[in-house]
């Protein structure tokens, strides 16, 4: 290897090292507490499961004028039908930031529960993921912030890669990089740290700087769009509006014949989703989740509030999962890579275990550096 190839490929890996230390800490660290948040939400959160009968469910209508008394409300903005297990979840925001949720039983209409937030109040996870997004700062500040830290971690991986690799590889050289040496020591912990636990976290945490990257930085983003799909521009995920000079069919409630007509075309999906239109130009929005808490495996279907004619949205995320391009679903797919959930629970833990690496390295390269820099200024 180039000898001044190397030295460059040193100093960058110590600088941008120094420059994004307290960001990767702070996203990682933030990372790994919000991974496992439906795990522990299904855990914490009884009234959201009921329990299953052979019963058919309530249609729509009838749980929103349900949901609409327990909630003391008439606007509605969503509801959403499960699995057998799952409650019904209908849910209520407004302009101010207030938000309410009524959970009812799928099977008799009975309210289960009404969950409640106003504006401001603390959220635990949307408080870590704020953390994980800016950093706690305003948007626009701290988005920019977090996305080029990430950009900067990366970099730094991929140069402690090149000074990881030895001159010649010999069996020594091979058991100092992929070994913890015996017994542990405080003066050789650190380095192993960085060195033979960073080597093993390397690739999933260059994983989460792409995937992390493919989130924040625009330019970034549209050039492997570009690149997957020959030239192909990415464009935003933007809903059509219905057609207001069109007349609704009055015999039925037209969210039950969506509903039914959803239902027929899925029969064994894990979820529908239904956003419901405030306005004549509003849309039904139906999130089709074919798998369990799945991101990836979900149809974005969009139908007129009138005639319920389907309708074509734009982006990646518009249409039917299994329909779209290899550069879209490449799109789709980013954030279960991201988070893990691609594997299972055994995916987000190797996420979870390489983010909490990923938190140790700007600490354990501090005290190298430290060391390092006292030892240089001792001897002059």
């Amino acid at each position: 290897m180039n000898p001044s190839f190397r030295k460059t490929c040193s100093r960058l890996h110590l600088w941008l090292g120094l420059i994004s230390g307290i960001v990767v800490i702070v996203v990682c660290l933030t990372g790994a507490l919000y991974a496992f948040k439906d795990e522990i939400e299904d855990a914490t959160q009884p009234w959201r499961f009921v329990e299953v009968k052979q019963l058919p469910m309530v249609p729509p209508d009838k749980m929103l004028s349900l949901a609409n008394k327990a909630a003391a409300d008439s606007l509605p903005q969503a509801i959403t039908y499960g699995e057998r297990i799952d409650a019904v979840r209908v849910d209520y925001w407004d302009a101010e930031g207030n938000t309410k949720a009524v959970y009812l039983n799928p099977y008799t209409g009975a309210v289960v529960k009404v969950v409640k937030h106003k504006a401001g109040d603390f959220d635990f996870f949307a408080f870590v993921l704020k953390g994980h997004r800016t950093l706690w700062l305003p948007q626009g500040i701290g988005n920019y912030i977090v996305d080029y830290g990430v950009w900067a971690f990366f970099i730094v991986l991929v140069t402690g890669l090149v000074i990881w690799l030895p001159k010649r590889w010999t069996k020594a050289s091979a058991k100092a990089r992929l070994t913890l040496r015996r017994p542990l020591s405080r003066k050789r912990l650190p380095i192993d740290l960085h060195n033979v636990v960073g080597f093993y976290a390397l690739l999933p945490l260059l994983v989460l700087c792409y995937t992390g990257m493919m989130f924040g930085l625009e330019w970034f983003s549209r050039g492997v769009y570009a690149a997957a799909s020959g030239g192909g521009e990415l464009h935003p995920y933007e809903m059509p509006m219905s057609d207001t000079t069109g007349t609704a069919d009055k015999a039925s409630a037209p969210i039950n014949r969506l509903y039914a007509k959803v239902l027929h075309e899925e029969p064994n999906a894990a979820q529908y989703y239904f956003t419901l239109p405030q306005s004549p130009a509003d849309i039904y929005r139906v999130s089709v989740v074919h798998s369990r808490g799945s991101y990836y495996r979900t149809d974005n279907l969009f139908y007129d509030r009138h005639t319920l004619a389907p309708l074509r949205g734009s982006g990646p995320w518009a249409g039917r999962y299994n329909q779209v391009s290899f550069a879209d679903r490449m799109m789709r797919i980013n954030l279960e890579i991201h988070d893990g959930r691609i594997l299972g629970i055994w995916g987000k833990g190797i996420m979870t275990l390489a983010a909490l690496v990923g938190a140790s390295l700007p600490v354990t390269g501090f005290i190298l550096w430290r060391r390092r820099h006292k030892t240089i200024k001792h001897k002059k």
